[in-house]
């Protein structure tokens, strides 16, 4: 096969491709995207307890999710230990390099919740 030789190219296997300034290959970068993702998704959790506990305080205000009205009437103030221990299930859970739409979609989601927490205040 006369076209054998090409396939395994010495550009896909050498590392020395990337450029002498410092930049970056692919990979890497995905993976730093993914880690500014799995960052933002994080602060968005506290984000959310946080207004969530000061919208709750405002008159007029109830909990729309039925699970953590659940959590909030068995456990005052400790309301989201449950969710600490689910975002740590997720995080131990979800592969390293998986693709990136679930957290996406996830970071999008709780910017919209912790939109309408503040929408409350």
């Amino acid at each position: 096969m006369v076209y054998g030789k090409f396939w395994a190219s010495k550009q896909g296997r050498d590392r020395s491709c990337l450029s002498a300034n410092g930049a970056v290959g692919r990979r890497q970068t995905l993976t730093r995207a993914y880690r500014i993702l799995w960052i933002l998704f994080f602060g968005l959790q506290i984000a959310d307890v946080v207004t969530t506990n000061y919208a709750l305080a405002v008159p007029g205000n109830w909990e729309a999710n039925p699970l953590m009205q659940l959590s909030q009437t068995h456990l005052g103030a400790a309301w989201w230990l449950p969710k600490v221990a689910a975002i740590g299930l997720a995080a131990a859970v979800a592969p390293r390099r998986s693709r990136q739409w679930p957290i996406l979609c996830a970071v999008s989601y709780y910017i919209i919740i912790v939109s309408g927490n503040l929408a409350c205040l």
